[in-house]
């Protein structure tokens, strides 16, 4: 069944009509939200929480495609929580790197996989050093691959101001990046 009419049914009163939605974007969200927030249970609280804020905003909807709409709301729980944070630091209990279990290729050589590892924390650490909406811009693009119009839609703001946020964003990441020429040599040989 289509986003649309799982939404008819769930305006009508079938509670049950919005699980499919919870399955086939959770995983997505959560992608964006880890990576905006940096920390795992940040990521599953921005997650359960637009999830919440959906459901009770459905009669509101008008006009947006689902996937667009349950990102702008999401990108608003990631800013809620990165505003908390802001205000009250706190250290987590997991992992204060926020890494993510992450399996090596079992193709690649233990030299191979060494490199694939670092190259995505130096990205992971580059992102993270991103200005708020600069990072959103770039995670929903480059991670979650909305479209310009999706992400104008779910940002609320218009498209010039997309392309802008994603093309400034790119040229801090490169930026950043060049500071690691032991991980991204080709990017030291380009200056």
């Amino acid at each position: 069944m289509d986003d649309e009419a799982l939404l008819d049914r769930c305006r009508r009163g079938d509670r049950d009509a919005f699980t499919p939605l919870v399955h086939r974007y959770q995983d997505e969200l959560y992608t964006m939200a880890l990576r905006l927030t940096g920390n795992p249970a940040d990521a599953a609280d921005v997650v359960q929480e637009t999830f919440t804020r959906a459901f009770r905003s459905l009669p509101r909807l008008r006009g947006a495609t689902v996937r667009a709409w349950l990102f702008r709301v999401a990108v608003n729980c990631a800013h809620d929580v990165h505003r908390q944070r802001v205000r009250r630091p706190t250290d987590p209990l997991e992992d204060p790197e926020g890494r993510v279990l992450d399996l090596p290729d079992p193709g690649l050589g233990p030299e191979a996989t060494a490199l694939q590892r670092e190259r995505a924390e130096a990205v992971r650490r580059a992102l993270m050093t991103l200005p708020h909406d600069f990072r959103v811009a770039v995670v929903l693009r480059d991670v979650n691959q909305l479209s310009y119009e999706e992400m104008a839609e779910a940002l609320s703001v218009p498209l010039g101001t997309v392309k802008s946020r994603i093309s400034r964003a790119r040229v801090l990441l490169a930026a950043s990046l060049r500071g690691s020429p032991a991980v991204f040599p080709e990017a030291e040989a380009a200056r």
